[in-house]
């Protein structure tokens, strides 16, 4: 009773919240976290800087006050990092240590980071100028300016304005979440369905056919009705042994190469939620393929025998028979896989399509505090799940009950 209880509390309260995901509008607000200029072009051995942080065009006005990054094309370029400099309002900064390189977001570009420790800067306008030095002597100097409002979520572990402020904007990534999910596992248990009767259309070995009709035309047909098996096989084989992530990439990034290898098109590109949602059907499909095929098989042999004896054709058993009970049998299973496929969507994240984690990464990289936006995707997840299990649940009680009756 008492567990009864709290799981009507948590699906109140994760219904509450997704009624508010629902009502927030998918408004693009991904310009807001979007801190670099276009690119220009550069000549072979300059390196040219693309973006910075604190960034006047981001729309933001927080900062941290002890830390600027430059992002930067080293078009052949190396850079002598204790001769890179800092300047705020025409006064050199004096860093913690030589200015540092961090991981890239992509190979074409580099970030510089210069941080230090005092002073700190609060609000007000600056002036901000850094000198990159090659090491073959060339110099390249960018300047910009930066309105601040004070610090931003550096220096705090969780801040709890900046949770509020992008609240609105991670939200909106559960609706994609949501949609990758419902659209995914539909698709998923089309591909398992399919699948798990291509697993059960073998019936028999070569050697018990020969030994049964010794018959070279029986033996074609058993190779051609063979070929579902082994298709099915082949598609469970491959998606079951591979990792979702290479799946994603490889459905992402390789697809456009296949393509223009068969001259079909030099400019296709899959759409980033679509080559998301097929990778995750194709790869849930791959596990509820096994799923669907116990299912199939736990139906009494006697149901197919009483259809066949009332003059059900095979077709005719399997529609109206053998597979609303076995979709019965799989609701437990397949609702589990659900659970763990809204947690699986964060994956897509990896191909720029907005979702939870990608939205709060977004949030984090422009208010300089992950952790605190990481919270909120969290607490969405957790919402998420404690609002699908709850339903699952009730679904599988009245499957019981259905089940009592019969």
């Amino acid at each position: 009773m008492h567990r009864r209880r709290w799981y009507a509390r948590a699906a109140i309260f994760a219904t509450v919240l997704a009624a508010v995901v629902a009502v927030l509008a998918p408004a693009a607000l991904a310009e807001a976290a979007s801190p670099s200029p276009a690119p220009e072009e550069g000549i072979p051995g300059i390196p040219v800087v693309t973006g910075v942080i604190p960034n006047p065009e981001s729309g933001l006005e927080n900062w941290t006050g002890t830390l600027v990054q430059v992002n930067y094309e080293p078009n052949g370029a190396t850079l002598d990092f204790g001769r890179c400099q800092l300047y705020i309002d025409g006064k050199e900064q004096t860093l913690s240590g030589p200015p540092k390189l961090i991981p890239a977001v992509s190979r074409a570009t580099s970030t510089l980071q210069f941080d230090w420790t005092s002073p700190r800067y609060e609000g007000g306008e600056y002036d901000f100028k850094t000198v990159l030095v090659t090491t073959d002597g060339e110099t390249v100097e960018y300047d910009w300016s930066f309105r601040s409002e004070g610090e931003a979520g550096a220096g705090q572990l969780i801040s709890f304005a900046i949770m509020k402020k992008w609240f609105r904007f991670i939200a909106e990534g559960a609706v994609n979440t949501v949609a990758l999910t419902v659209v995914s596992i539909g698709l998923a248990c089309v591909f398992a369905l399919f699948g798990a009767l291509g697993r059960l259309s073998k019936t028999m070995t070569f050697r018990q056919a020969w030994e049964r009709y010794r018959s070279w035309g029986y033996m074609f047909r058993m190779v051609v009705g063979r070929i579902p098996y082994w298709i099915a096989t082949f598609y469970t084989s491959l998606f079951r042994g591979t990792p979702l992530l290479l799946q994603i990439y490889v459905i992402y990034f390789a697809t456009p190469e296949i393509v223009r290898a068969l001259g079909l098109s030099q400019s296709y590109n899959p759409p980033p939620f679509w080559a998301g949602v097929a990778a995750l059907s194709l790869n849930y499909g791959a596990y509820l393929t096994e799923v669907f095929r116990a299912g199939i098989q736990a139906v009494p042999k006697g149901q197919r025998e009483a259809a066949w004896a009332i003059g059900l054709s095979g077709w005719q058993t399997q529609r109206r028979i053998v597979l609303p009970q076995a979709f019965k049998i799989v609701i437990p299973a397949v609702g589990n896989d659900f659970i763990a496929l809204i947690k699986d969507t964060s994956l897509v994240s990896v191909i720029t399509v907005e979702e939870l984690l990608r939205r709060s990464q977004l949030a984090g990289a422009a208010s300089f505090n992950f952790f605190s936006c990481l919270l909120v995707a969290a607490a969405f997840y957790w919402a998420l799940t404690i609002f699908f299990s709850y339903w699952q649940a009730k679904l599988e009680r009245r499957m019981e009950r259905d089940r009592a009756r019969e």
